[in-house]
């Protein structure tokens, strides 16, 4: 699975690894007396020969470090051991040891010598039996830690010439069950510069990677800015996403390469590879079905394979990961042949810009398919001057085709739209003075129809308002709105509410008197004031029923001061009676009851409909007022309860109420 992946990011790998390797070769050739550590026994001050090897043991125990245990049983093998090889195949997890005897004469004393370990995992290094560095963590620790040994060199001295023992313990697990290379690579050297070399390569490799994902980005920010302000171009947003993946491709393999751990496997295949190269496939294929293409089959059938791609690499880690890997090599395949085909297509169609276009694309995917196939037959491939410049060009060949492309398309279009534009403005010319007659005609319809229309709509709104006027005064103003919104109006219950009930003691008897329009005039009088003092203290009027008057505190709007409202209109109302007998010389007299409970508020019928109430409050309210005398203000227990800490009242004792019995009864001061 991981060299099918690996095999996906060669590009980006050589590009790195072509830096790398140049500055690991200039840091090799340029350290005095290198040595690397691959013999039984050698000699601090001669050169060491790479084919020699250490002496190995798959096992663990203190006793390895000792310079003086038997090791004469041990394997002879390499330090680095790859998946065919016969050790590696017999290898059991957990620490190994790996030993080695040096010689250093009287020149060597005192020399502060330099080992570089390549490759990852948990590492201990032993001279003479003492621990002299520690990298990572083993799993017998707690948690395994494997850290990438190159960036933390093993630095140490020899005090006394003779015989010295290197022992090194080292532990990967992961690299077993992953079926990576196992073990290290190691190089000596007693160079004061070691340390700034090695942060040389990390800049070399830094400004190669950020520098040119750094160019990719800036090419996805252009883009995706061309496409928001003119979304008609989605090839924009499609190269965007094209130089996004490319820039994160490049960032995740820095980050890999400087990184002081392990970079996990499964992360490394989905987030370094897997996703790159999905979003890299798919939006080369969108790209070119966009420019190209007139089905979106072909789109849709890439972005299937590409979730599905995505999700095998996801769930598939505990085997080769197979399926994951025919589903990549599968949509490589696909995306690459059809960006092929359909650029020759159109080149040999004569498509307008496609000349532009393919030389980019098509010169970057030749050259990866003779370096994949250079790879596959021979197993290697050196870099050299020559590949290198092929492999800069051919990166930077895509994106600047695409650009170009791009651009050459805008460019078109705007002289297509300048030659429009031209056209338009020849043709107004022509028509300016019909178009100018035309506007003056519509100009004075228009005013006209705006007169008749203004005025429609302002006898429209009159007729309007005063229907509102008219509800309103039917109706409680939420009522009515409810009425307007709905065309119907819900019952209600109301739990605390009070009910103001008034009737005139001497009206038979004073209509007498009067003649009918004097009468209603009276009343008229009376009433419109009663309406005044209703609406002053937020009682809702809901009815008169000859010369009596019925309104009602705390509806349609819950008020918890509805009893001490109902009171004060009921003192205002006789106030208002006792002025209104001191200027006529007929008077008027007048009983209020007021009783506090539940009741039902609501609209019956659907023709000449009114605002109503219903509930033993009502009749109640009514008893209260039959039971009063005239200019006195007579209240149930229950609104007594509710009006006793701000009104003074006077108990008149439990009074006999038809159908109700015995009520408690109080004057309102």
């Amino acid at each position: 699975m991981k060299r099918i992946l690996l095999l996906l990011v060669l590009l980006c790998q050589y590009f790195v690894s072509g830096a790398r390797s140049t500055a690991d070769t200039i840091f090799l050739k340029n350290i005095p007396q290198q040595k690397t550590l691959s013999r039984l026994s050698f000699s601090l001050n001669t050169s060491v020969n790479d084919s020699l090897h250490w002496k190995f043991r798959n096992a663990d125990s203190s006793v390895f470090a000792d310079p003086f245990y038997y090791d004469s049983h041990w394997t002879v093998t390499n330090s680095l051991l790859y998946t065919g090889d016969s050790t590696r195949q017999r290898l059991q997890k957990g620490p190994s040891w790996f030993r080695l005897v040096m010689i250093a004469d009287s020149n060597q004393v005192g020399f502060v010598y330099n080992l570089v370990f390549h490759n990852s995992g948990a590492l201990k290094v032993y001279l003479d039996g003492k621990c002299i560095a520690q990298r990572g963590v083993f799993s017998r620790q707690g948690k395994a830690d494997y850290q990438t040994l190159k960036l933390n060199p093993v630095f140490f001295t020899v005090t006394q010439a003779g015989v010295h023992t290197l022992a090194v313990e080292y532990e990967n697990n992961a690299a077993l069950d992953d079926m990576t290379n196992w073990g290290f690579s190691a190089a000596l050297s007693n160079t004061d510069d070691v340390v700034q070399m090695i942060k040389n390569n990390q800049i070399l490799s830094s400004v190669s990677l950020i520098g040119v994902g750094t160019l990719f980005f800036t090419l996805f920010f252009i883009h995706l800015l061309l496409f928001l302000f003119y979304r008609k171009e989605i090839s924009n947003l499609y190269f965007a996403l094209f130089n996004v993946s490319i820039a994160f491709l490049l960032y995740m393999i820095y980050y890999t390469l400087n990184s002081e751990r392990e970079v996990s496997n499964d992360a490394y295949n989905i987030l370094l590879i897997a996703l790159p190269c999905i979003t890299i496939c798919f939006s080369l294929s969108a790209f070119t079905v966009t420019l190209f293409g007139k089905k979106k089959t072909f789109l849709k059938i890439i972005l299937v394979i590409s979730i599905i791609t995505l999700l095998l690499t996801f769930f598939d880690r505990n085997d080769d990961g197979e399926l994951s890997s025919y589903t990549m090599v599968t949509l490589l395949t696909l995306s690459v042949g059809y960006t092929i085909i359909r650029i020759i297509i159109a080149i040999f169609k004569r498509v307008p810009g496609s000349l532009i276009l393919g030389f980019g694309i098509l010169f970057t995917l030749l050259f990866l398919i003779v370096l994949i196939t250079t790879v596959i037959i021979a197993g290697n491939l050196k870099l050299n001057m020559l590949l290198a410049t092929l492999l800069v060009l051919s990166i930077f060949s895509i994106p600047a085709s695409i650009s170009s492309f791009l651009a050459w398309r805008f460019a078109t279009t705007n002289r297509s739209l300048s030659k429009e534009l031209a056209n338009v403005e020849q043709l107004s010319a022509e028509k300016q003075s019909i178009l100018e007659d035309q506007n003056i005609a519509l100009e004075r319809e228009v005013a006209v129809r705006t007169r008749e229309v203004m005025q429609q709509k302002k006898e429209i709104e009159e007729e309007k308002q005063k229907a509102d006027n008219l509800l309103l005064n039917i109706l409680p103003h939420e009522v009515a709105e409810e009425l307007k919104t709905k065309g119907s109006s819900k019952a209600q219950q109301f739990d605390e509410v009070s009910v103001l009930f008034t009737d005139f003691v001497n009206f038979t008897k004073i209509s007498e008197l009067l003649g009918v329009d004097e009468l209603l005039d009276e009343l008229n009088v009376h009433f419109t004031a009663f309406d005044r003092i209703m609406e002053q203290h937020g009682l809702e009027k809901i009815k008169t029923i000859g010369d009596a008057y019925l309104a009602v505190s705390g509806l349609p709007l819950a008020n918890k001061r509805h009893a001490l409202n109902a009171v004060a209109a009921a003192r205002d109302i006789i106030d208002f009676v006792t002025q209104r007998k001191e200027q006529v010389p007929y008077g008027l007299d007048i009983r209020i009851g007021i009783h506090s409970g539940p009741l039902i508020a609501g609209i019956i019928g659907v023709k000449k409909f009114a605002y109503d109430i219903w509930g033993d409050t009502v009749n109640t309210a009514a008893r209260m007022e039959q039971s009063s005398v005239p200019g006195a203000i007579n209240v149930s227990a229950s609104t007594h309860q509710l009006i006793q800490e701000e009104f003074t009242c006077t108990y008149r004792g439990k009074i006999e109420v038809k159908g109700k019995g015995p009520l408690d009864m109080y004057f309102v001061s």
